[in-house]
C-alpha cells in the first residue's frame, strides 16, 4: 500500500498544470461541496451560499484563492462563523477569465489538515454559465427556464470555485424555487431522500409556495460538470430496463420518447464494448433551442440540444456521444484544457465503436469519420495551421480556454487513437482501455500519464513484439500530440459510398441548372453520405463552382431550404451562401433565430458575415436575446462586434 501511494503521488506530480484557473490548488484543494441556491427566476437572480471542505495538500498555507466571473460576493467566513477577510483581483484583466477569489485565512494550516469555510455571494444575469429564459422563450410559454453550461472554465460563473479539471469534490445542494417559476428542479446528482440543513427559509407569499429539492453527489466530480435545469420539465422513463430516463418541456415529452425508445440498447452497446455503467441511472436532458452545443455530458443529468431529435433517429449519435462520456471525461477526466482530446477523443473512438455495434454499418462509421476530419480540417484552417491551437495540445495561458474550442480534440484525438489500435491490434486495445479506467477510475490525468500506462500495460501483458510495437507509438507520438495541423500519419476511411456522394454532387454541377437523372439517388443515402453531399457542396462553393441556377435546380428537387434536419440544413445554408445566393437571406435569418447550437450557427453565420456583413448583424441584434451567453460571446467574435458590451 504504502508503494502504491508514493508511486501515485510520483505521478501526480508530474502532471502538467492548468493554467487556466487562479485558484492555488497544488496547495490546497476542495473534497466536499454544498451549495443552497435561492432561485429568483424571474428577476434573473440567485441568493446563493456555497460550504467547502478544503484539505491543505501543500506544505501550508495562510490563504485560499478561487476563480470567480462576475458573481456579487458578500461575504467569508469559517464553520464557525468567523468572518475573514477577502479581496479580488484580476490577473488576466484581458483575458475574459473571470477574476481571483483572495481570502485570508484565521491562521496558518499545514498539509493535511482541513477548512471548512462558507461564502455567500449572488449571481444574476451577466452569468455565463447560468441562462435565464422568460416564459415566452419557452415551448409551453407557463414558466420560466434555466440551465447551466459550465465546460470549458464557466463553472466559476456558477459559484467560487477551484474551476479546473484536476480537482474533483463530491458535492450536495439545496435548491430552493417558487411552486409558480418550476414545476420541477434537477441536477448533476441524485435527489437525496435526506433533508439538508437550511440555512435561509423564505417565507411563503400570496400567490405562491416555497419549494425545496436536496441533491447528492457521491462520486468526485470535477467543477465543470456541475449542472442545473428548472422550469416547466417533467422526468419520464424512455426504455425497459429502468436506467434511462428524459426530461423536457411536457408538451415534447411524448415524441421525444418516442425517437429515444432505444437509449437502453445504445447504452448495453457502449458496455459491450467498454464494461459495465457506473453511475446508476441515465437522464437526459432536451434543452430549449438556445442551448449552445449539442450535448453536455454532466453526470447523471446529461444536456441535450433539441436539433438532436429529428423525428427519425439521424440525430442519435449526440445521445451515444454523451453517454459514452461517463466512461471517458466523467470517470477519467483531463487535467487541464490542453488535454482535453483524453475526454473528447477518448469519447467519440466508444462513441463510434459502440455505433457500430448497435447499428453495424461499417461505411456510416467511415464516413462519420470523414465528415468529423472535414470539420477539424475547417477548424484548423480557422486558426492557422501552424498555430498551436490545431494541435491536440493548445496552449491558452492567459487566454479562455473557450477560444480553442474545435473539433480537433474530437477528431484529430480519435485518429489518433485509431491509429495506435492499428499498432496494437483491435483485442489487445479494447482490453487496455478497459485495464485505464480501472487504473485511473475518478481521476484526472495528462497525455503522459496515458503513454506510460499504454506502455506499462502492452509489456505487463506480454503482447506479441512489444519492441517493435513500442517503437512505433512512440516514433509519432509527440507529432500527433505537439505538432499543428494535420496529422503525422494519414488514415484511410475510403468507402463506395463516399464515391457515391461525390459523384452524386458532379452530376448536379455538370448538369448546369437541369435536373440530373439520379437525384432521387439522395432519398437512399445514408444520413453520413447526404451530409458528405452538402460539405462537398460547400468546397465547390468555396471554388466558385457552384452555380445559383445549380443552387435552385437542387432546392427544386430536394427542398433543403425546407428541410427540418438541421444537421443538413445549416450545411446547405453555408453552402449557398458561400456561392453568393442571396435570395433566401429571410429564411436563413429565421434559422438563425431558431437555433442555438454553435455548430450549426457559428458556421452560417461565418458566411453571411462574409457575403452581406450589415445583415449578418442585424441578424445577429434580432436574435440576440434568444442566444446563450457562450454562443453570444463567439457570435460577437465572428461578426468584428467584441468590443460591444452586451449584458
Amino acid at each position: 500500500m504504502i508503494v502504491l501511494m508514493i508511486s501515485l503521488m510520483q505521478y501526480a506530480l508530474t502532471y502538467e498544470l492548468d493554467v487556466n484557473t487562479f485558484s492555488n490548488y497544488l496547495d490546497v484543494q476542495n473534497r466536499h461541496l454544498h451549495l443552497e441556491w435561492l432561485l429568483n427566476m424571474d428577476k434573473k437572480y440567485i441568493n446563493a451560499t456555497s460550504t467547502y471542505k478544503f484539505q491543505v495538500i501543500g506544505r501550508s498555507i495562510n490563504k485560499i484563492t478561487l476563480d470567480i466571473y462576475k458573481l456579487n460576493i458578500y461575504s467569508t467566513y469559517l464553520y464557525n462563523g468567523l468572518s475573514l477577510q477577502h479581496t479580488i483581483d484580476n490577473p488576466y484583466a484581458d483575458s475574459d477569465q473571470g477574476q481571483r477569489l483572495n481570502i485570508q485565512l484565521d491562521k496558518t494550516y499545514y498539509k493535511g489538515q482541513y477548512i471548512e469555510l462558507s461564502i455567500k455571494y449572488s449571481i444574476d444575469s451577466r452569468s455565463r454559465s447560468i441562462s435565464f429564459m422568460t416564459k415566452e422563450q419557452t415551448s409551453t410559454k407557463t414558466m420560466p427556464y434555466l440551465f447551466s453550461q459550465c465546460e470549458d472554465a464557466n463553472c466559476r460563473a456558477l459559484a467560487p470555485l477551484q474551476d479546473t479539471p484536476s480537482v474533483k469534490q463530491t458535492y450536495t445542494a439545496t435548491v430552493i424555487f417558487k411552486d409558480t417559476e418550476a414545476a420541477d428542479v434537477f441536477m448533476s446528482a441524485d435527489e437525496s431522500k435526506e433533508e439538508f440543513q437550511v440555512l435561509y427559509r423564505p417565507q411563503d407569499q400570496a400567490g405562491f409556495t416555497w419549494k425545496y429539492k436536496y441533491f447528492i453527489q457521491k462520486v468526485p466530480i470535477p467543477s465543470y460538470l456541475i449542472a442545473i435545469v428548472a422550469g416547466n420539465i417533467k422526468k419520464v422513463p424512455t426504455s425497459t430496463g429502468g436506467r434511462t430516463f428524459l426530461v423536457s418541456e411536457p408538451d415534447k415529452i411524448q415524441a421525444y420518447t418516442d425517437e429515444l425508445r432505444e437509449m437502453e440498447k445504445f447504452m448495453q452497446a457502449i458496455e459491450q464494448y467498454i464494461g459495465p455503467y457506473t453511475w446508476g441511472t441515465y437522464t437526459l436532458v432536451i434543452q430549449p433551442p438556445s442551448f449552445p452545443i449539442g450535448g453536455m455530458e454532466n453526470p447523471l443529468l446529461t444536456f441535450a440540444n433539441p436539433t438532436i431529435m429529428t423525428g427519425t433517429g439521424s440525430g442519435l449519435d449526440v445521445t451515444i456521444h454523451e453517454m459514452a462520456h461517463s466512461w471517458f471525461g466523467n470517470t477519467i477526466t483531463c487535467v487541464n484544457w490542453a488535454n482535453m482530446w483524453i475526454n473528447e477523443g477518448f469519447t467519440v473512438f466508444l462513441e463510434r465503436k459502440a455505433s457500430l455495434f448497435h447499428y453495424n454499418i461499417p461505411d456510416d462509421i467511415k464516413l462519420n469519420a470523414i465528415i468529423g476530419n472535414t470539420s477539424m480540417y475547417q477548424d484548423m484552417l480557422g486558426f492557422g495551421l501552424d498555430s498551436n491551437f490545431s494541435s491536440l495540445h493548445p496552449d491558452t495561458t492567459g487566454l479562455n480556454p473557450d477560444d480553442s474550442f474545435s473539433k480537433i480534440p474530437y477528431e484529430k484525438g480519435y485518429q489518433f487513437l485509431t491509429y495506435l489500435e492499428s499498432i496494437v491490434g483491435e483485442v489487445d486495445f479494447q482490453q487496455m482501455l478497459r485495464a485505464y479506467l480501472v487504473q485511473y477510475k475518478y481521476q484526472s490525468i495528462d497525455q503522459q500519464e496515458f503513454q506510460n500506462f499504454l506502455l506499462r500495460y502492452l509489456y505487463e501483458q506480454g503482447v506479441d513484439d512489444y519492441s517493435t510495437k513500442r517503437y512505433k507509438i512512440l516514433e509519432n507520438w509527440n507529432k500527433w500530440v505537439y505538432s499543428p495541423g494535420l496529422p503525422p500519419v494519414i488514415l484511410d476511411f475510403s468507402t463506395v459510398k463516399l464515391t457515391e456522394a461525390y459523384d452524386y454532387t458532379q452530376s448536379y454541377i455538370t448538369a448546369d441548372g437541369k435536373q440530373p437523372t439520379k437525384w432521387q439517388d439522395y432519398i437512399n443515402f445514408l444520413h453520413s453520405q447526404k451530409q458528405v453531399f452538402l460539405e462537398d457542396l460547400f468546397k465547390q462553393a468555396q471554388n466558385n463552382l457552384l452555380k445559383l441556377n445549380v443552387i435552385e435546380q437542387i432546392d427544386k428537387d430536394l427542398k433543403l431550404t425546407e428541410e427540418k434536419d438541421f444537421e443538413l440544413k445549416f450545411r446547405w445554408f453555408r453552402a449557398i451562401l458561400t456561392a453568393g445566393d442571396k435570395t433566401r437571406l429571410t429564411q436563413i435569418s429565421d434559422f438563425l433565430g431558431s437555433v442555438g447550437r454553435g455548430k450549426m450557427v457559428y458556421p452560417v453565420y461565418r458566411a453571411l458575415n462574409l457575403l452581406d456583413h450589415d445583415f449578418a448583424v442585424q441578424t445577429f441584434k434580432t436574435h440576440e436575446a434568444f442566444y446563450h451567453p457562450i454562443a453570444k460571446n463567439n457570435i460577437k467574435n465572428i461578426l468584428g462586434l467584441k468590443e460591444i458590451s452586451i449584458q
